[in-house]
């Protein structure tokens, strides 16, 4: 930005009597503001950009009115090295800044121009606040964090979270299944009452995101490809890792013996649907008495497990190539765990009120195919119908490129909330000593917490190791 145009921009906030949508003036004479992070971040989500201007003091007096005064800079050198390690180290997804040094009025000052950040890198916060709070956007003259809902909207707008819109590789248009497609299209068309000839042209297709064209080649998306593929999707080379692999164990940890396996190639809705029977082939089934007649229920809500598969198929991260989706089932629990975790923003404790969606086609399409809830509704059925068989709420875990889903199963009834916590954080640690157990609950008795593992050990679910003040305990 030229000299010439920022002080056009600092007279015109002046003249106004104000700062506004897209300047902002700061007195720095007693070091860099703590507060510089809400400007940053608000201008970075503006489409112009956004001005800061250092050594211009905007006061609110008593009355109400607004004074703008030239106060000037003590050490424009040392200024300039915080705002770049401010950036540096303080804020995300920010573009790096402009600085400009010049005499305005007789005093030295500086302008930082902030640049806009592109779609796929927002929002662009601050660190150590995290989000949704250390977002900010620009509403007239001040920066405000940004709420949960504007969170999700950049997300839903950020291409990063969007692969599956991407051609998919090693493919071409002659590789879906067209006949699948015309029955997709028919079944979604009788939903919606809408008239439909079903057949599946390439306008139609690429409106729903199952086709893209690049360089005037018609290629399948990663989300059609997945969904429609006429053969296996995992015999293309670049899609040989999207398989589920299912193992059950006879025992409550991975060192147990191997019941049963299986590896699930095929398209993304036959996965879920494969993926379902294998779980239910191998969990309990218990009998009641329902009035007159004897009726048979899975340990787990049926329900619940579709709504868990589904989400671990539609919203794992296709980026990801390294590793596969994993359902593991154990004696006492079942763990699903895909590649990715969540989302900026998105966080195990805001999960029910931060949706997102991933895979905007692959959401879409199987939403249509009703392999999922209406967005938001997933995880509260899962809880209710969790609750309604009277087991533990899901056990959500974010870890590096990995998120989890652990299932309790019914032995898990015999602990309560801090024994279940200690357990949960065990899986994270693996070992721990009854003074660490302690310090995650720093009202709770020695006593007490010594209590509690000797529980979990008692149920299988902890071993105690060592003697005296070398004992510790490691999950089994």
């Amino acid at each position: 930005m030229p000299e010439a145009e920022i002080k056009k921009r600092i007279n015109f906030a002046r003249s106004s009597g104000s700062e506004n949508s897209h300047t902002e003036f700061k007195d720095a004479r007693g070091g860099l503001p703590g507060d510089i992070w809400r400007a940053i971040s608000s201008f970075s989500h503006n489409p112009e950009g956004g001005l800061i201007v250092f050594g211009i003091k905007e006061l609110v007096r008593k009355d109400g009115i607004r004074e703008i005064s030239i106060v000037g800079l003590r050490d424009i050198a040392q200024l300039q090295e915080k705002i770049v390690a401010y950036f540096r180290d303080v804020m995300v997804n920010a573009e790096i800044p402009e600085l400009k040094v010049f005499p305005y009025e007789g005093k030295n000052i500086l302008a930082v121009i902030i640049r806009h950040v592109p779609d796929e890198r927002k929002p662009c916060y601050n660190k150590q606040i995290g989000l949704p709070h250390g977002a900010c956007i620009r509403v007239g003259n001040t920066s405000r964090s940004i709420n949960f809902e504007e969170l999700k909207q950049f997300i839903r707008n950020s291409a990063l979270y969007k692969y599956d819109k991407e051609p998919a590789l090693d493919t071409n248009i002659k590789m879906l299944s067209r006949e699948k497609i015309k029955k997709f299209l028919a079944t979604s068309a009788s939903k919606t009452d809408r008239k439909v000839d079903g057949r599946p042209t390439y306008a139609v297709m690429k409106n729903l995101g199952i086709v893209v064209q690049i360089r005037g080649r018609d290629v399948p998306t990663v989300g059609g490809f997945l969904i429609f593929s006429r053969e296996l999707p995992q015999k293309t080379g670049a899609f040989y890792r999207f398989m589920i692999r299912c193992v059950k164990y006879n025992g409550i940890n991975s060192a147990s013996p191997i019941g049963d396996k299986l590896d699930i190639a095929g398209t993304l809705d036959q996965q879920i649907d494969e993926i379902q029977k294998f779980i239910l082939r191998n969990i309990p089934v218990a009998a009641k008495i329902v009035g007159t007649k004897r009726v048979e229920e899975y340990e787990y809500p049926e329900e619940a497990l579709r709504e868990i598969v589904a989400n671990a198929i539609i919203h794992r991260d296709y980026m990801i190539t390294e590793t596969y989706t994993q359902v593991n089932i154990f004696s006492n629990r079942i763990e699903i765990s895909n590649p990715g975790n969540l989302p900026p923003g998105v966080s195990v404790e805001n999960i029910k009120q931060a949706q997102f969606s991933r895979n905007e086609v692959i959401a879409s399409i199987l939403k249509d195919m009703d392999y999922l809830e209406e967005y938001g509704r997933g995880i509260d059925i899962v809880l209710a119908r969790m609750h309604e068989r009277g087991l533990p709420e899901p056990i959500f875990k974010n870890m590096a490129n990995n998120f989890k889903v652990v299932l309790p199963g019914r032995k898990f009834l015999e602990l309560n909330r801090r024994q279940l916590f200690i357990w949960n954080t065990l899986q994270d640690r693996l070992k721990m000593t009854a003074k660490e157990c302690q310090q995650l609950f720093p009202k709770v008795s020695r006593a007490t917490i010594s209590n509690d593992l000797n529980k979990l050990d008692e149920l299988g679910l902890v071993s105690m190791r060592g003697s005296g003040a070398s004992t510790f305990y490691e999950i089994q």
